[in-house]
């Protein structure tokens, strides 16, 4: 009598219960799909809601190719007993960065594989149906695992989540490398086929087998280089679980909990928009109140309050006079900037000796007038030594006005770390070493 049972078919396992596993696996990658869909969506809003005007002047898209090399595991192995299979992939990948610690990415890959017997299933058998035999006495037409292999072609989108771990540690901006991590459901198409090795002829029709679209589930880790202001190089290594247990043109009923993917790949990605603007919002650093929004705070209180004073205070005076003369006699000044050495909160008093005597005359012809003293570095170190060090050179001038006569209690330092507001080009300079002072 032959015996016609498939590898891993036990006598409880009758097509009903099959369709049964298959249907609750389809189900739960439904579920775990939807639940993706809807943190992405949640993300997109919140980041919305989230924008601060600093970051305009970051960009958010971005484009990349990417091309490597793959693997895979099913009933075949790209790591077999004889050999091992490389395979290739490429594709595309379009980024949106929502904050500067998290963003989407959509990807578009191709690739092809080739995998045969694992070492302790050599002598499996196998028919052109692409059905495994475990019987004593197989029908003509058989062979066995190690005398084929299976050549799978395959095309997959995925839907990413891209978190940049950097920003979680750190608030440093423009910096050179950074790491991402992107869990990331995919849709999936298998085209298998099983060749003979002696004459590497066409050994299957499993045309038959299904291999419609299938959901997976994984994610990538991308090393990431900033090589210019355009241009990132990316080193990429990405896993994803096969929901499919004819992948690989073998067909097998019971368990895919072991099929996946895998990949490694070098990039180019291009950062879309960058002509006019600084960075991609990746690169900017993940603070709440970034400094460069305050000059546009300190600019736009005095103009309230100046245009009420003489109103309040000249009521018995004549109009026309009071605003001719009083508009211009009490507008608070802008003051010059005192700037610093690299790593010193030392002023260089004859240097900036007019500057600091135009500082010392506009305080004393103001002596309601409280002030802000912030100071700044350039984008030299880390935040650890940058923030001490630029409210070291607040401190600095603070000890300066308060030995010309002028009250401490009329000043508040601030150490605002990186100067945010300079130029690209002046990050690293003399111009991104200062202190201000504006009004409060």
């Amino acid at each position: 009598m032959i015996s016609n049972k498939k590898r891993g078919v036990s006598d409880s396992d009758t097509p009903s219960s099959n369709d049964q596993k298959l249907n609750t696996t389809h189900l739960s990658m439904k579920k775990l799909l939807l639940s993706f869909c809807f943190l992405v969506l949640t993300s997109f809003l919140w980041a919305q809601v989230q924008k601060k005007q600093v970051y305009n002047d970051f960009s958010r898209w971005s484009l990349g190719l990417n091309g490597g090399i793959s693997i895979f595991r099913g009933d075949m192995v790209s790591f077999s007993a004889d050999k091992t299979y490389l395979g290739g992939q490429g594709g595309l990948q379009l980024g949106y960065q929502l904050t500067p610690i998290f963003g989407l990415s959509l990807t578009a890959d191709m690739g092809q594989g080739k995998g045969s017997a694992k070492k302790w299933e050599k002598e499996f058998k196998i028919y052109p149906t692409g059905e495994s035999y475990y019987g004593t006495l197989p029908e003509e037409g058989f062979a066995y695992y190690n005398d084929v292999y299976s050549k799978v072609k395959y095309f997959t989108i995925g839907l990413h989540g891209d978190f940049n771990v950097n920003n979680f540690f750190g608030k440093k901006e423009l910096r050179r490398w950074t790491v991402l991590i992107s869990p990331a459901v995919y849709l999936q198409k298998f085209s298998p086929k099983l060749y003979k090795k002696e004459d590497d002829k066409r050994f299957d029709t499993s045309s038959t087998l299904d291999n419609d679209l299938n959901l997976g589930v994984g994610g990538d880790v991308a090393l990431r280089y900033r090589a210019s202001k355009h241009i990132d190089l990316q080193l990429k290594s990405g896993v994803t679980w096969i929901a499919n247990n004819n992948f690989d043109g073998v067909a097998t009923c019971c368990s895919s909990k072991y099929n996946w993917l895998a990949n490694l790949s070098v990039g180019v990605v291009w950062k879309m928009g960058n002509n006019k603007k600084k960075e991609n919002l990746m690169y900017a650093p993940a603070r709440s109140e970034p400094p460069v929004t305050l000059p546009v705070k300190e600019e736009t209180r005095p103009v309230v309050k100046e245009e009420r004073k003489p109103v309040v205070k000249e009521e018995k005076k004549p109009v026309e006079n009071v605003v001719k003369v009083e508009t211009s006699a009490k507008t608070f000044p802008v003051l010059p900037t005192i700037h610093f050495q690299r790593n010193l909160a030392v002023i260089d008093t004859v240097r900036f000796a007019g500057e600091l005597s135009r500082i010392v005359e506009a305080l004393k012809e103001f002596p309601g007038v409280k002030v802000d003293i912030r100071g700044y570095t350039d984008h030299t170190g880390t935040d650890r030594v940058n923030l001490p060090l630029s409210l070291r050179r607040a401190e600095a001038l603070k000890s300066y006005l308060v030995g010309k006569g002028v009250s401490a209690d009329r000043m508040s330092t601030f150490g605002e770390g990186k100067d945010m507001s300079v130029d690209q080009k002046d990050i690293y300079t003399e111009k991104a070493r200062k202190v201000e002072v504006k009004k409060h």
